[in-house]
């Protein structure tokens, strides 16, 4: 009898991908093809109505493109480290007494890159780790993560790189967020709320931006 659930059989874990893929060009499209038709229409004037279109089908497909291509990577990258935590972690039952040194100590090192963690293997979270396209551990989320960033968003062009200035910027702002909630100063005194705080970084970015835009305009 196999010990695989519904939930994490292959079928799932490839639903899962081929859900990530189409919801991926999905959402690309929704938010790429207004902005590029907004855009275009309006700051490239030099063009000619049909290459507009052809700029505006071309940057909407890059994107939504991109958005599948990673969001399908990045969940077949979380079912191959969740398949071989299982894997090793079976492994590590049945074969711990036959393993040499240097073989367990290989497998030690795997699991503790690809394994859970005990705090993992204790949650009660309402959705279960172990679902398709769930990361099983936050490491599994950073590698898949990173590859996929490397492999497809990892490749300049004008828009993979308006993307990366705008995730850089949410993880600076989503950082801030966690000093302050997890009490770490100066970012949980009570003086610096949103309104101050927002205002403060309101006037620093203008201020940096506008001097480097008159001292240094190539930068």
């Amino acid at each position: 009898m196999s010990s695989s659930t519904p939930s994490e059989s292959p079928a799932s874990e490839l639903i899962a991908i081929l859900s990530g893929l189409i919801g991926g060009g999905r959402y690309g499209l929704k938010i790429r093809f207004p902005h590029a038709l907004v855009m275009t229409s309006l700051f490239r004037r030099d063009l000619s109505s049909k290459d507009k279109m052809q700029t505006i089908i071309k940057l909407t497909r890059e994107h939504a493109t991109n958005l599948a291509a990673f969001a399908a990577l990045y969940k077949t990258i979380l079912s191959i480290l969740k398949l071989s935590s299982k894997y090793l972690q079976q492994d590590e039952r049945e074969d711990v007494e036959k393993a040499g040194i240097l073989q367990s100590l290989g497998r030690i090192l795997v699991l503790t890159i690809v394994g859970p963690t005990a705090s993992n293997s204790r949650s009660s979270s309402a959705i279960p780790r172990s679902n398709p396209g769930i990361p099983e551990t936050s490491r599994h989320a950073l590698i898949a993560g990173a590859i996929g960033g490397y492999a497809i968003w990892g490749r300049y062009s004008s828009i993979n790189y308006q993307i990366i200035l705008y995730l850089t910027s949410r993880i600076i702002v989503g950082g801030l967020t966690f000093a302050r909630e997890h009490g770490i100063p100066p970012f949980c005194w009570k003086s610096l709320n949103f309104d101050r705080s927002y205002r403060l970084a309101a006037a620093a970015v203008w201020g940096i931006v506008m001097l480097l835009f008159e001292e240094c305009p190539d930068v």
